[in-house]
């Protein structure tokens, strides 16, 4: 074989003092194929696998399937909303609405982006006007249903199923504290033994729960949280361990005194109710007569249906006045954030009772 200098340029993958022996014709020949589909193979490298993005239905976050929240704007109102068919919809960034990512509302038929600081991916917002939109694909859940010994002395079927915003507590009978006997008892016993079943922790009640906004039966045990403490969503239908007694209701009058109609703006953390206080009553009077009251008549003006609020609120992180209604939430239920000062009708006075 003949020995010959291959310089670098020709060469790259040889040092400049590199001497090769010069092989057959039909040897150099497949050798340079090699040579070429390994340079292909390091030059184009398989394209990255294209992201999927999926929709949740309402009620449901990101977290409850355990995939990311989507972490941008421009995605959430581009890639995202094109693949789950949001694409046409109106768009808007809400910053301060107690979620951070991207979520389609039902109800104002608008897909929103939004950064609220006081929430995380486990704590967003959950609501029966609220589409999570998130990277990934959910996994289906399966419910494993055990055999359970029913002592002859338990009658069964003794179970109650209450409507949205009340807790077992309230009605004076016990919370069902064993997923099994939520899943495989109470469950049938109200009728939603068709219904897909989910263990789900430390999300703010201890018992056994019917989503009817996620079409789901949660059971879920929370740190500190017991019966007193569960919370109330008018679309969470506390199952029970017990028949509840009937309820009276008993109405009374209360005197009222007339004074010239006022607005004021309260801390963050309080609602209208909790000082007693009416909300404003409608759309013209919270962008008009109330704002300019509170001195919040040159801010933005926004109004923001089914997301969770019913009044007029000022929004300190988006620096701007929302007005809102939620099907089922009133006054009293009305959600407090950390950024949202309400706007009330009336003047914060000593309470007219205790």
């Amino acid at each position: 074989a003949e020995a010959v200098w291959l310089p670098e340029r020709r060469r790259p993958c040889l040092r400049r003092d590199a001497w090769v022996a010069r092989p057959s014709a039909a040897m150099a020949g497949l050798r340079a194929l090699r040579l070429f589909a390994a340079l292909a193979a390091a030059l184009c490298p398989q394209a990255a696998a294209e992201t999927v993005y999926s929709k949740l239905e309402a009620g449901a976050k990101c977290a409850d399937y355990l995939i990311p929240d989507i972490k941008s704007k421009d995605v959430c109102f581009s890639t995202a909303a094109d693949m789950v068919g949001l694409g046409s919809h109106q768009k808007l960034q809400i910053n301060g609405v107690g979620f951070n990512g991207c979520a389609f509302n039902t109800v104002a038929n608008v897909l929103i982006w939004s950064m609220s600081p006081a929430a995380t991916h486990e704590t967003s917002m959950t609501l029966p006007t609220l589409e999570y939109l998130c990277e990934g694909v959910p996994t289906t859940t399966t419910s494993t249903t055990a055999a359970v010994t029913i002592p002859p002395t338990t009658t069964e079927g003794l179970f109650a199923r209450l409507p949205g915003e009340e807790t077992c507590h309230l009605r004076g009978v016990p919370d069902i504290l064993a997923a099994e006997m939520c899943f495989n008892l109470a469950a049938p016993s109200a009728g939603l033994a068709d219904r897909r079943t989910m263990v789900l922790n430390n999300i703010g009640f201890t018992g056994c729960v019917y989503n009817s906004a996620a079409n789901l039966i949660l059971f879920g045990s929370t740190a500190g949280v017991s019966g007193p403490d569960n919370m109330q969503l008018p679309n969470f239908e506390y199952l029970c361990n017990g028949i509840p007694a009937p309820t009276v209701t008993v109405t009374s009058v209360l005197p009222t005194t007339t004074t010239t109609v006022g607005y004021s703006k309260l801390e963050t953390g309080s609602k209208c109710w909790d000082k007693q206080l009416p909300g404003v009553a409608s759309r013209e009077l919270c962008f008009g007569a109330a704002a300019a009251s509170v001195g919040l008549a040159e801010k933005p003006q926004l109004e923001v249906n089914g997301n969770g609020f019913t009044g007029c609120i000022f929004n300190k992180l988006a620096d701007t006045v929302l007005w809102g209604e939620t099907e089922g939430v009133t006054p009293e239920t009305t959600m407090v954030l950390p950024m949202w000062e309400y706007i009330c009708t009336g003047h914060v006075t000593t309470p007219l009772y205790p």
